[in-house]
């Protein structure tokens, strides 16, 4: 199994939609901007297809818009179409786009140990910040 932590932007709303058994699916993609520059100096992006399937499809219809900063644990399936690598990922868990959690932590519990915290107010960085 392939496991991955990926970090990045959201490119459009997830789509929330259901298979013919029921089973609720909520599928957006990620950009992921590449480590490293080419030799332009221009960073490359990476683009996941991402499934978030069951009860938590629809909680990812509900905050995972476009623009939105995500990370995201998952499966990593690696395929070729039309002469293209596509990289999707079978998501297993997420943190939500505003600092809210998934799990049953209080998000004042969660953002006091938060670093990247300035008290009860969090600290607005632009990417263009961000060493990497």
């Amino acid at each position: 199994m392939k496991q991955i932590i990926i970090s990045g932007n959201i490119g459009k709303d997830a789509e929330l939609r259901s298979t013919n058994n029921g089973m609720q699916v909520a599928n957006f993609n990620l950009a992921v901007r590449q480590n490293r520059p080419d030799k332009d100096g221009n960073y490359g992006i990476d683009w996941f297809r991402c499934a978030v399937w069951g009860k938590r499809a629809q909680t990812v219809s509900n905050y995972f818009k476009k623009g939105s900063h995500v990370t995201l644990t998952g499966t990593l399936n690696i395929s070729e179409y039309n002469g293209n690598t596509q990289l999707e990922v079978d998501v297993t868990d997420f943190d939500l786009p505003d600092n809210r959690s998934t799990n049953n932590v209080n998000s004042t519990q969660k953002n006091s140990n938060n670093s990247f915290n300035n008290g009860s107010r969090s600290i607005d960085i632009s990417d263009d910040q961000l060493p990497f």
